[in-house]
């Protein structure tokens, strides 16, 4: 026993030590196996061992290092350790770590009772399991016997109900379990399932249909429910083998229709536009109060003027007389801050600090009467002033017109992206146009029209907030993506340098998407790990061993290292040679390679930077946002006895803070500092802190510094944080109580009141750090506390119920597994104790519950009907898109870790562990 207690201790030192230096993958498959060669007990053949290890190795706090993962799965892969091995012990360690997996799910981390590393365990083995991991008849009654006790303690497990899905959808169990040799598992299989199927029938509908399914198929309950008219059979006669365990299957679906069918069945239309018109203007002033960053502004002010008067326009039909828009609107400014929106005379008051907001009035009434609501002699008795602007001398936009003028003339492509800034009303027709010349050229193979778009695009990047309005980010990727990787040389082309030029400005354009609204790969479409875009955003910030590279990738490292630092330069016989998918890959080593030959003296410092300069050529340049990633990494595994900084940091002065650059240079150069300047800041200011006295380090902080608001940030910023934090009293448990009483007071108010400082981070970030069944504690608590100052029924408490339903009901990242909604009806199931002891609180509880499912019923496609409003105004602030799949199991090791990368960050930064990096950690 102590000899594995020892082993056990020492393969978790050695886990730890490779998350430390943030070893890739590879390398660590490669040290695994060299490690497990000179111990006396290989790890690989005992997998409760390898588990415990895992267990131990990747919390940090309560989180856990998102590249465990990659290295479970590498291990995975390579078969060094057996799947169902890996998940039987998985399941015995739980139950013995019951009482500790508990306490994390508490804290808002993993499932219900089990932990980060855990979760992460069975959503890699779920996969595996799609992919045909249960071989033998064996292996599945094994696994199906140390799964039953699992199911029994977590019933509600969403995580637990994927694997139990894709276990019975896999061949084997379509085989064994219809026969008498699984007979003794059926009756237990079904009584487990049963409470399973009830708890997941209220959160996940589509996964409760499915188990509910295989228990009638596997008759896997003997009082036969096989013909019982349970309204879960939904399936009729679909065979549960092929159903595609993907995100679409799990997906909540919410339709233009639904949406339509909703918003009509509205009793009072004329109450729901004034609110929607009122609502825009009061974000607005909350964001300007708040002093938000000027694009997120700039996005709210062009959603009041280039989406909302859209959408206003389906209700014109169905507002009769003598109501009208007109009536709607008027009645709504009305109500309208004025300290925010002034009149015209107030206009002049240049000491107000509300200039980008203060024509937000007659440019959402130019707006309207541009999309024919109100008429244009209206508009100034609305305003109350005489107007200051007109309509667009070009009128209202259509997109199929903007796509003919486009095509017969390129030129006016550039133009049109210009307009998307305007807020004159025309931007949805602009963005229609846009995506669909970006997809025919896409198609078409016109690469050279289309690096013009994207290098208009990269330049004008806030652009791309407005064109998120009117489609997802995923819209305009996935023809990029497509060519990307199916990249295709024109048959005159002469020269190579048009080709990498073009294939760049696509590459750019890409990772400026994706690092400015978040999106994960899974967001991306990037399932194919064989396909380049997927490999790029995967590995290419990565150094390679030359060992690993194939003769030909040698080849071309060698012709790169010859063209940056000897005297022939770069060529185009070179890049004939080397794709520009090849050289992006090879980035990283081509780095790696060339700072190492430097501290070698190979290499002189000055020839060291004078090869770097050749990457500042606009052809080259895009190769930077993988390049400067690994420098990140690196300057994370340095420490203050490490002399490797006396290299990197002079190179990086080369690459970040070069003395000139051309116009066409300085315009991507700045597109790509916008995707690494997260990253960057942190491994620099990491660095700082190892090496005090470096005085080259504040130049390149200062020259990132403009570019670190360069994407639509979710998080909070930390001085968000330490406001919250320093709350008097309890810090952020009693921030979000002052905000709701904030709400109140101006709810009450009626409108007297500028908007109160509300900020939808609060709510997630209580979330984040409490968790959810402490955060609806808190929420609970103050609507205690209002029901004992002014009586269970007082107008105070109604709003403060509108209030909390509201935030429960409420959009939320798809990382949150347990919502806020999940832990009210999960507090609800033990009413019956609460009603024992404290029995105001349960009554205020069963209210809570019943308004919050009703509005839950009625409201969802609402608020989630992304793809008719595709912006939350409650989140809009922040920037919250809500593009992100609610389902799972996730299809990508990226999409499982979002939520664990997201958190990781801070407390790497803090540590002087890890990196947050926008691309693979």
């Amino acid at each position: 026993m102590d000899q594995q207690v020892a082993a056990e201790s020492a393969w978790r030192n050695f886990f730890e030590l490779c998350l430390l230096k943030r070893v890739p993958s590879r390398k660590f498959l490669i040290l695994f196996r060299e490690f497990e060669a000179t111990t006396s007990r290989p790890l690989a053949s005992t997998p409760e061992s390898l588990t415990r290890a895992l267990l131990d190795a990747g919390h940090i706090g309560p989180n856990v290092d998102p590249r465990l993962a990659h290295y479970l799965e590498a291990l995975l892969d390579a078969k060094e350790v057996d799947s169902i091995s890996l998940l039987i012990a998985t399941a015995r360690i739980t139950q013995r770590d019951n009482a500790k997996n508990l306490a994390l799910a508490s804290l808002g981390v993993g499932d219900t009772s089990t932990s980060s590393v855990q979760v992460i365990i069975l959503k890699l083995l779920t996969r595996k399991i799609v992919d045909g991991a249960i071989e033998q008849d064996t292996e599945l009654l094994a696994f199906l016997v140390e799964l039953l006790p699992w199911i029994t303690q977590n019933p509600s497990s969403m995580t637990l109900g994927f694997l139990v899905s894709a276990t019975l959808g896999c061949t084997v169990a379509q085989e064994v379990l219809p026969t008498a040799k699984a007979k003794k598992f059926k009756t237990a299989l079904g009584q487990c399932l049963t409470p399973m199927i009830n708890n997941l029938s209220s959160t996940n509908i589509q996964l409760a249909s499915i188990l509910s399914y295989a228990q009638k198929q596997y008759d896997l309950n003997e009082e036969g429910l096989a013909n019982s008219a349970d309204p879960m059979n939904v399936l009729g006669g679909v065979d549960l083998g092929v159903l595609p365990f993907q995100d679409g299957v799990v997906d909540n679906i919410n339709t233009r229709a639904g949406l339509y069918i909703y918003l009509n069945a509205a009793g009072d239309i004329t109450t729901l536009v004034i609110d929607l018109i009122l609502a825009s203007f009061d974000i607005l002033a909350n964001a300007m109060y708040r002093a938000e960053p000027p694009q997120t502004i700039t996005i709210l002010r062009s959603f009041l003027v280039n989406k909302l008067p859209i959408f206003l326009g389906n209700y014109t039909a169905i507002i009769f007389p003598p109501l009208s828009i007109e009536t709607c609107i008027s009645q709504a400014l009305l109500r309208v801050d004025p300290a925010a929106f002034p009149s015209f005379s107030q206009m002049f008051d240049f000491s107000s600090k509300n200039s980008m907001v203060s024509e937000a009035r007659q440019e959402f009434l130019f707006a309207c009467a541009l999309h024919q609501l109100i008429p244009e002699g209206s508009i100034e008795g609305l305003l109350g002033d005489v107007p200051m602007q007109s309509l667009p001398a070009s009128g209202r936009y259509m997109k199929n017109e903007l796509v003919t003028q486009c095509t017969s003339n390129p030129m006016r492509i550039e133009e049109l992206i210009g307009e998307l800034d305007n807020m004159e009303g025309n931007a949805g027709e602009i963005a229609g146009a846009l995506i669909e010349i970006i997809t025919t050229l896409c198609s078409n193979n016109d690469t050279m029209t289309l690096k013009c778009i994207c290098n208009c695009l990269i330049r004008r990047s806030a652009t791309l907030d407005t064109i998120s309005l009117f489609c997802s980010p995923e819209t305009i990727l996935q023809p990029l993506c497509q060519l990307l990787d199916n990249w295709q040389e024109h048959e005159d082309q002469v020269e190579n340098q048009p080709v990498y030029d073009e294939f760049g400005s696509v590459l750019l354009l890409v990772s400026v998407i994706r690092h400015r609204f978040e999106l994960d790969l899974s967001g991306l479409g990037m399932l194919d790990q064989t396909l380049f875009t997927s490999q790029y955003f995967r590995v290419a910030c990565e150094s390679r061993l030359i060992d690993s590279l194939s003769l030909h990738e040698n080849d071309l490292l060698g012709g790169w290292i010859r063209g940056l630092f000897e005297a022939e330069g770069i060529n185009d016989e070179l890049m004939s040679t080397c794709k520009p998918a090849e050289f992006h890959l090879l980035v990283a080593t081509l780095f790696d390679q060339s700072i190492k030959a430097c501290q070698a003296k190979v290499l002189t410092l000055e020839a060291l930077k004078g090869g770097f300069e050749y990457l500042l050529e606009p052809f080259l340049l895009p190769s930077l946002a993988a390049g400067l990633i690994w420098f990140a990494h690196t300057l994370w595994s340095t420490s203050s006895t490490s002399t490797q900084v006396d290299t990197l940091l002079p190179a990086l002065h080369t690459l970040i803070k070069p003395p000139s650059m051309s116009v066409d240079s300085a315009a991507i150069h700045s597109a790509v500092l916008s995707t690494v300047a997260q990253p960057l800041d942190q491994a620099l200011n990491h660095t700082q802190r190892q090496h005090k006295n470096r005085v080259d380090i504040n130049p390149l902080l200062e020259t990132l510094r403009p570019h670190m608001t360069s994407h639509r940030q979710k998080a909070a910023a930390l001085t968000e944080l330490e406001s919250w934090a320093s709350t008097p009293s309890y810090g952020l448990v009693s921030a979000l109580p002052s905000m709701i009483r904030g709400l109140i007071l101006w709810c009450l108010a009626n409108g007297n009141l500028s908007p109160p400082n509300y900020t939808h981070r609060l709510l997630l970030h209580t979330q984040n750090i409490l968790g959810s069944k402490a955060t609806l504690k808190i929420l609970l608590d103050e609507l205690m506390t209002q029901a004992t100052q002014h009586g269970p029924n007082a107008q105070d408490v109604e709003t403060t119920f509108d209030i909390i339903i509201t935030m429960l009901i409420a959009p939320q990242p798809s990382h949150h597994r347990l919502t806020l909604l999940d832990a009210l009806r999960t507090h609800y199931a033990d009413i019956n104790d609460l009603s024992k002891t404290d029995i105001p609180r349960a009554n205020m509880l069963a209210r809570l519950h019943r308004r919050a499912e009703a509005f839950a019923a009625t409201s969802t496609t609402v608020l989630n009907a992304n793809n008719e409003m595709n912006i939350d105004l409650s989140t809009a602030g922040q920037g919250m898109m809500l593009h992100d799949s609610q389902g799972m199991p996730a299809t990508d090791i990226d999409d499982v870790l979002a939520h664990t990368e997201g958190q990781i960050a801070s407390g790497d930064f803090l540590g002087g562990v890890g990196l947050g990096s926008g691309m693979e950690l």
